[in-house]
């Protein structure tokens, strides 16, 4: 290892400053069109929203094994027949490693499953990526190392595909987030972020979109995107009319706007500047990009802008027989079209054991590095987690709320009390980031996955709910109603 390190070291020092801009320019007058739709046509049916965090081979691996467990679950629909849980999954968000496995489930579905493990989690990619690294052909070429990524990621996952091939009818609705490194705001590879830039992302790879969403910083070069709102050759692009959302609330008329939600008028200032509005704060001409983590380690920002946003990108048909334009996900939920809303977190944080706290030497360069590129990240990533949190909440608050299963999955919710559980957890938390598991850690992975997902209370509950046996399950488990309490449960 230590020598694949100094190969990554060589290769960085080596690297050329030429930039590749990966993105391409809309037809004129064109805009990306959304084909796909998240069906609430069946309230029998949950709705189930799946957000896979940041790790490496370790996100990847988590979110692939909870995806699989998930897949052995089956209820009988008003159709009469046997649905798995995951055909419920509408919307997936995803960051950095869990990316590799989002964009993939998204690409393949559950049947694509049973190869992810032998495409990518069974080889090694860490010292692929280091071969590569030094090859004569790439030092002599200047290829920036996040190419590497992208062309590991095609020759093993997605052979070379577009986001033509992700955003069709039946598709889940796919969030991979990166972060712009100028600004910090999340960037997410969605039809909407990419009229901002005036950039056809149908034909965009998904390799890069996911590269985007792991490019660690030092390790890999910055995704480069040319903002075609401001380039000379794309005129048309300035012509274009702002979102009515993002006028008023920047309107100079409405000084108030600002402090009604000052969230959502950042975000409306940054849509301006990608577009080259009126005024813009910031002049975007080019997008750099790096690992979604730094902005949201969690991939909630996804969900929330699903759930509570009015101008989500993620949209719904109106109902049978009224016609009109199409909804969002908030105001399907507020009409009572959504009867069971499931929240999936997949978190793959570790935090292993370190000798700070034993020592009496104060910590030097490198473990202050390691505290200030995690613990804020962490500390960020937790406080999204619980803006959602409260939000579902509020939902189970209100008369005609759809029954809301909020399931997060965190290595530390091993029972400590449990031996073997704890002995799984300590392995888990062990776990490298890299681009490579070992098959005795996958094997630990997926043991967790199983466990945490099966002793999860809104996890039983959901199945007793729908009528799904298991024999972790018992009719009227208190478990699961204790913990996992809905808006039913008071009539």
């Amino acid at each position: 290892m230590s020598r694949l390190i100094a190969a990554l070291a060589v290769a960085l020092l080596l690297s050329a400053c030429a930039t590749r801009f990966e993105n391409h320019p809309l037809a004129a007058g064109q805009s990306n069109v959304e084909r796909r739709t998240v069906d609430v046509s069946q309230p029998n049916r949950p709705l189930v929203l799946v957000a896979i965090s940041g790790g490496g081979s370790r996100a990847a691996a988590f979110g692939w094994a909870v995806l699989s467990e998930l897949r052995k679950y089956r209820y009988r629909s008003a159709d009469g027949s046997m649905r798995p849980l995951t055909d419920d999954i509408a919307v997936i968000s995803s960051v950095s490693g869990g990316s590799v496995i989002a964009a993939h489930f998204a690409l393949e579905g559950a049947a694509g499953l049973d190869r992810f493990e032998p495409d990518f989690l069974a080889l090694d990619n860490t010292r692929t990526l280091g071969a590569e690294a030094i090859s004569p052909v790439r030092l002599v070429t200047g290829a920036a190392r996040s190419d590497l990524v992208e062309q590991l990621f095609d020759r093993q996952l997605y052979g070379g595909k577009t986001f033509a091939a992700l955003n069709q009818p039946g598709k889940p609705y796919l969030i991979l987030n990166a972060t712009d490194m100028a600004s910090g705001q999340v960037f997410a590879f969605t039809p909407q972020r990419f009229d901002d830039i005036c950039s056809d992302l149908d034909t965009q790879a998904i390799s890069t979109g996911v590269a985007a969403s792991a490019a660690v910083p030092v390790a890999f070069t910055p995704i480069s995107l040319l903002n075609y709102s401001y380039a000379a050759s794309t005129e048309w692009c300035r012509q274009r009319a702002l979102p009515a959302w993002v006028s008023n609330r920047l309107d100079p008329k409405r000084l108030y706007a600002p402090y009604l939600n000052v969230d959502q008028f950042r975000l409306a200032r940054y849509v301006n500047d990608l577009r080259n509005g009126p005024n813009p704060f910031r002049r975007v001409e080019h997008v750099y990009l790096l690992d979604g983590g730094l902005a949201d380690n969690l991939a909630i920002h996804g969900l929330m802008e699903t759930v509570a946003s009015p101008f989500g990108a993620a949209i719904v048909a109106p109902p049978a027989g009224r016609g009109g334009p199409p909804q969002t996900v908030l105001q399907a939920i507020n009409e009572g079209r959504v009867g069971k809303l499931v929240v999936i977190a997949i978190n793959s944080r570790a935090d292993p054991p370190n000798g700070i706290y034993a020592s009496p030497d104060r910590p030097g360069i490198i473990g202050m590095i390691q505290s200030v590129t995690s613990l804020p990240i962490d500390a960020a990533s937790a406080d999204v987690k619980g803006q959602l949190d409260a939000l579902l909440a509020q939902y189970k608050g209100f008369t005609g709320a759809p029954a809301i299963y909020d399931i997060e999955l965190d290595f530390d919710q091993l029972r400590a009390s449990d031996p073997a559980q704890l002995a799984l957890r300590d392995e888990a938390k062990q776990i490298p980031t890299l681009w490579t598991i070992s098959k005795p850690d996958l094997e630990v992975i997926e043991k967790v996955g199983t466990v945490l997902l099966q002793q999860h209370p809104c996890f039983r509950r959901l199945l007793g709910d729908l009528g799904i046996p298991a024999d972790f399950t018992q009719p009227g488990d208190e478990y699961a109603r204790n913990g996992c309490a809905q808006v039913s449960d008071r009539h």
